[in-house]
């Protein structure tokens, strides 16, 4: 009867729910799977650094935005909506302002390359003081600096075309330091405004003769350098661009920190917020190292004689 008793009463009691759940994570990226699937990869291996493995005791909601930028202000919202314990917005500066404004309360660790503080992300590299934290490359002090390398590599070179994308939001910021450090060089550019493929073709279009180019690091840009890459063939343009995936593809040369390693670091950053740590106790990070890649078999075909302190200088060169 004690026991018959006791068994009653307890069916009476709410449900105790042991389980804990499983956190969930949003990922979303600005470019594409086709070409940041890599990228993915290592942030994922960056999160199990921290004891969390996908489909084991933490679930990733992966979304790619193929480059729709102009999608962002919906897709953002929606995102949100979802109610995920923290996304990861990475994939270009427009990824992270609208995860910006979409959210006030959770948590988003971010891949930017312009200046967080400059854009509105946060309010302080050391202590960012909301729900946002992540990684910025900086991009306007390695934009100046590929101008210089550029220069460098090509010494006779005087007139260089600078592709950029006016809907960045650290275009602004950007270009004012180019042209500095361009007159600075004694170069004289010439300014290919694109924000969309058929604006990109059309800039190549209308290009006047130069002696070479410098794309800048902007999501956009990088998501469809295949095609940036085939334009630079066609006029025979040597260039310098922001990912190494560039040069490995067939450019003549990149200068930028290994995105991997970004990502890696995005991934610790994530597994630590998810353990309770703060976004806003967390610094905003900056890449420890650059590097910079030639590639010679490229040069050769250019017809181009590299001077040999700059291939000293070179991580790596491609044979």
């Amino acid at each position: 009867m004690r026991r018959r008793s006791f068994l009653a009463a307890a069916s009476c009691l709410p449900t105790v729910v042991r389980a804990q759940a499983v956190p969930r994570i949003a990922y979303f990226s600005g470019r594409s799977q086709a070409t940041d699937a890599h990228l993915l990869e290592a942030f994922r291996d960056g999160l199990k650094s921290t004891g969390y493995v996908e489909g084991q005791n933490v679930t990733l909601e992966v979304q790619w935005a193929d480059g729709r930028y102009a999608d962002l202000a919906k897709l953002a919202p929606e995102v949100v909506a979802t109610r995920p314990d923290l996304i990861v917005a990475v994939g270009g500066n427009p990824v992270a302002v609208a995860f910006k404004a979409a959210t006030s309360t959770i948590p988003v660790v971010f891949g930017a390359g312009a200046d967080p503080v400059a854009i509105g992300l946060v309010k302080n590299l050391n202590r960012p003081e909301g729900n946002l934290t992540g990684m910025t490359l900086w991009a306007n002090e390695l934009d100046a600096k590929r101008l210089d390398l550029l220069h460098d590599m090509l010494p006779k070179a005087r007139k260089v075309a600078v592709l950029m994308n006016p809907e960045n939001p650290g275009y602004a910021e950007l270009l004012p330091r180019t042209k500095d450090v361009a007159g600075t060089l004694g170069l004289d550019l010439v300014l290919l405004a694109a924000a969309s493929s058929s604006e990109v073709e059309q800039a190549f279009k209308s290009l006047p003769t130069v002696d070479a180019l410098a794309v800048g690091a902007d999501a956009f840009l990088i998501n469809i350098r295949s095609r940036i890459l085939r334009l630079a063939q066609e006029r025979r343009l040597p260039g310098i661009f922001p990912a190494r995936e560039f040069a490995t593809d067939g450019g003549l040369a990149s200068y930028g920190t290994r995105w991997a390693d970004m990502y890696r670091l995005l991934g610790t950053y994530a597994g630590r917020i998810l353990k309770g740590a703060k976004p806003a106790d967390l610094p905003v990070l900056r890449p420890a190292t650059y590097e910079l890649v030639i590639n010679l078999k490229t040069a050769r075909a250019l017809g181009l004689d590299l001077p040999p302190l700059i291939l000293t200088r070179a991580d790596e060169v491609i044979e």
